[in-house]
């Protein structure tokens, strides 16, 4: 059976309670000794291969490796006549057709038509895949399938930037410019991708330069003061040998909240109507992020490709609500009231009526400001070896919050501020070989990834209360910061290999395997410093709890298998078992030490699916279907205001399915519709801060259903209409499953034209103005409201 050690106990972590005896067995060493004879035998049997090719000219592509894309030659025309041909049929959408996975795929256009300009608008297109904002770009957590990546773990669902994998939580909210593509994939990645994804894995991938020069830049105006500008230029510099390219992008709006000073907020009476004095938008956001590239082809052996990035963002303060304050909760309230008392109920209506314009209105000490800035160097090469492609990717990511303030107290009076600054320094570097001919039947993928990361995190109240700090703090005065100190410094090796092999051109079976060790540290102390009293022997700092240090092993051990049949050309069935792991970590806000350290995150999968596509291309249809159990499931609790810990879930089921599809009615239109449905039960879930139980309990911060359907329309003369409906379901916010997010839906719209050189578009979000909730901060009332109805115009002209 597949294993979990935990170095410090030196005992097994046994999985309690498997999917399937089959499930059982497979995942064993075996499975790891298999997938490399496979890798081996491949390596030393160039002939086999060389007659495989002549007997096989069918293309077997996407059934091993995955979502990489073959590298374009920068010696092809991808323009005829100066115009970019759009109606030939992207060859990656025919690999991931025969792919058995779960995945979907945005290329150029789709991203154009979809408006797609940030990280957080991906989830909008795709099932089964959420986005928890926290109302800050710091920290900002994917979802899929109910994997879901929290505070303090790592992350579940990983962003891979042209190679590049962005392993932390910081930056996932980021910026998009010059892109090529998106793909996103459901499901445990551990056995694919270098760096390992429990969830499933965002891929993109942006504009490669070649020896046409092309390039592209788009204004974008709109509402709440928005502006964003964005560029991206490719050209050569060495006709088929070296080439350059640049990309950037700069952002600016207002902020969605009004933080209001006036007559009678925030419990103004029924007969009195709310005076507004004066209101600032505290959660406005701008910055800048820019890329360089050189890509290097000095022979038709060798290619590397060099990318530095940087990035500078200030997204003021949080964007936070009272929870209590939502327009559903005062209806319900509204209701219970009326029942209670009618001869009350004027007055009550009354109330309700002054408060509904007021969703997006805050009434405290607000102002604050959220400031990330990062740098990214990274080198990925591909080196074309006689029956195998050698390919490496290294690089060194800087990513500081440095810092997030925010009152803490939420009054009026400056009591209690909030300070959290984080720096982090992480190393990576993947090395594998894979298959270089797509048309053999066996398809390999093997490879060994490290990681050194190492992260410093100063989290702090400051208390601005003289009465408090001479109370709580003795020698001090205010104002005094109360500080969480930690250091933690993640260490990771890990084998991967990703296998399959075709039978007659319609069964494969595909088989994985990953072993892993990690090593992690984490040292940390409590202090209170600030300005010291007279007569005051400790001086200006106070040591509040003693210092420890924490070090721990693991080593991770799974495999994946996969079995597809391919009847006919554009048909396929799969079905795949899979294990997945998140890390294990720390808490690093917490002075108990047997309180900080949390196990690793452990999953079983089965899912089964089906992929078509009929009609000469006008009819096409994904449908999964999955069941996972998961073991140690991560759940943030909060002990109080300035300390959170990371609890375990015993036993944790999900199930559900996504649905993908579209139809063609005649060329000019396109109708689409995406849909998935995910169920997360608590089966067995102790709290131990609550002493409390929550067996048969949703799991919060999983949407039961995301729906997207649209209607498109392009014709050769330029027109483009976009019409989208949008529709999430119930989430829950708490374990106890008492605060939770309505179902909601918006609707879009985009309208524009398009020539070969410049296109124009006006567009409306949110039409409806739909008030509805993405997250909820544990232990208080405050919430994350979604963004409001946003228009605008954008011009792109194409260089």
């Amino acid at each position: 059976m597949t294993f979990l050690f935990e170095n410090r106990s030196h005992k097994k972590n046994s999985i309690r309670k498997p999917i399937l005896s089959l499930f059982r067995t497979f995942f064993s060493l075996k499975a790891l000794v298999l997938s490399s004879f496979l890798i081996f035998s491949v390596l030393f049997s160039a002939p086999l291969s060389a007659q495989n090719q002549e007997k096989n000219p069918q293309t077997q592509t996407g059934t091993g490796t995955g979502g990489t894309d073959p590298a374009p030659n920068p010696t092809s025309k991808p323009m005829e006549g100066g115009i970019r041909v759009t109606g030939k049929k992207d060859p990656r959408d025919r690999e991931i057709l025969r792919t058995p996975n779960s995945i979907s795929r945005l290329n150029e256009q789709d991203i154009q038509d979809a408006g797609i300009n940030r990280t957080n608008d991906i989830d909008k297109q795709v099932p089964n895949f959420s986005i928890i904002d926290s109302g800050s770009r710091n920290f900002t957590y994917f979802n899929i399938r109910g994997m879901r990546s929290i505070a303090f773990s790592e992350p579940a669902v990983g962003l891979i930037l042209d190679g590049i994998p962005l392993n932390d939580n910081v930056a996932l909210n980021t910026e998009l410019y010059g892109l090529e593509n998106i793909e996103v994939y459901r499901g445990s990645q551990a056995t694919l991708f270098g760096k390992n994804f429990q969830g499933g894995v965002v891929e993109i991938r942006t504009k490669k330069p070649t020896n046409v020069p092309e390039g592209k830049i788009t204004y974008d105006a709109g509402n709440y003061k928005k502006q964003e500008t964005s560029i991206y230029y490719n050209a050569p510099i060495i006709h088929d040998k070296l080439f350059f390219g640049i990309a950037g992008k700069s952002t600016e709006r207002e902020g969605y909240l009004s933080n209001i000073t006036g007559f009678y907020y925030p419990n103004n009476r029924p007969y009195e109507i709310p005076v507004e004095i004066y209101k600032t938008h505290p959660d406005g956001r701008k910055g800048k992020a820019g890329r360089f590239r050189l890509y290097f082809t000095p022979n038709d052996i060798f290619e590397a490709d060099l990318q530095i990035s940087a990035e500078s963002f200030d997204d003021g303060s949080l964007n936070l609500v009272n929870y209590l304050g939502a327009k559903s909760e005062r209806e319900k309230a509204l209701l219970q009231g009326c029942v209670a008392m009618p001869s009350n109920c004027s007055k009550l209506y009354g109330t309700y009526i002054n408060r509904v314009n007021g969703d997006r209105k805050v009434y405290w000490d607000y102002e604050g400001k959220s400031n990330v800035t990062g740098n990214t160097y990274s080198l990925a090469t591909t080196t074309k070896l006689p029956h195998t492609n050698l390919k490496t990717a290294s690089a060194i990511r800087k990513m500081d919050i440095d810092p997030i303030t925010a009152d803490s107290d939420f009054t009026t009076t400056d009591q209690n501020r909030s300070i959290y600054v984080e720096k982090a320094k992480t190393f990576l570097n993947d090395i594998y070989v894979e298959s270089k001919d797509k048309h053999d039947p066996l398809q390999f993928k093997a490879g060994i990834y490290a990681s050194n990361k190492i992260t410093n995190i100063d989290q702090a109240r400051e208390h601005r209360s003289q009465v408090y700090v001479i109370n709580d703090f003795p020698g001090l005065s205010a104002p005094t910061r109360e500080k969480n100190l930690s250091r933690l410094h993640d260490k990771n090796v890990s084998f991967y290999t990703h296998n399959s092999y075709t039978f007659a051109e319609k069964f494969t079976i595909t088989l994985g395997a990953r072993l892993e060790r990690q090593e992690s540290r984490l040292s940390h102390t409590e202090q209170a410093v600030g300005i010291s009293r007279a007569n005051n022997p400790l001086g200006e700092t106070l040591v509040l709890s003693d210092p420890y240090t924490i070090n721990n092993r693991y080593n991770y051990n799974v495999s994946r298998l996969i079995f597809d049949y391919k009847p006919i050309d554009n048909l396929m069935f799969f079905i795949g078992f899979s294990r997945g792991y998140k890390n294990a970590g720390y808490s690093t806000v917490v002075n108990v030490p047997n309180r900080a350290a949390f196990k690793p995150e452990i999953n079983d999968t089965i899912e089964a699916g089906i992929k078509s596509e009929f009609f000469k291309g006008k009819f096409g249809l994904k449908y999964t279907q999955f069941y996972t159990e998961t073991q140690d499931f991560h759940v943030v609790r909060a002990i109080n205001l300035s300390q959170y810990i990371n609890l375990n879930a015993e036993l944790v089921t999900i199930r559900g399915y996504e649905l993908e599809s579209f139809i063609k009615p005649q060329k000019d239109t396109k109708i689409g519709l995406s849909a998935g449905y995910t169920e997360g039960i608590f089966n067995k879930f102790h709290d131990s801060v609550l002493n409390r139980d929550f067996n048969g309990k949703w799991v919060h911060f999983i949407p039961k259903y995301d729906i997207v359907s649209y209607l498109q329309y392009r014709n050769e003369y330029g027109i483009f209409f976009r019409g989208e409906f949008q529709a999430v379901g119930q989430m829950y916010f708490a374990a106890d499953n008492t605060v939770y997010s309505d179902p909601y839906y918006v609707i879009n719209s985009r309208i524009g034209y398009e020539t070969d050189t410049i296109s124009a578009y006006l567009y409306m979000n949110n039409i409806n103005d739909r008030y509805y909730f993405t997250s909820y901060i544990d232990g208080t009332f405050q919430a994350v409201p979604g963004a409001p109805k946003t228009y605008g115009f954008m011009l792109t002209y194409k260089i």
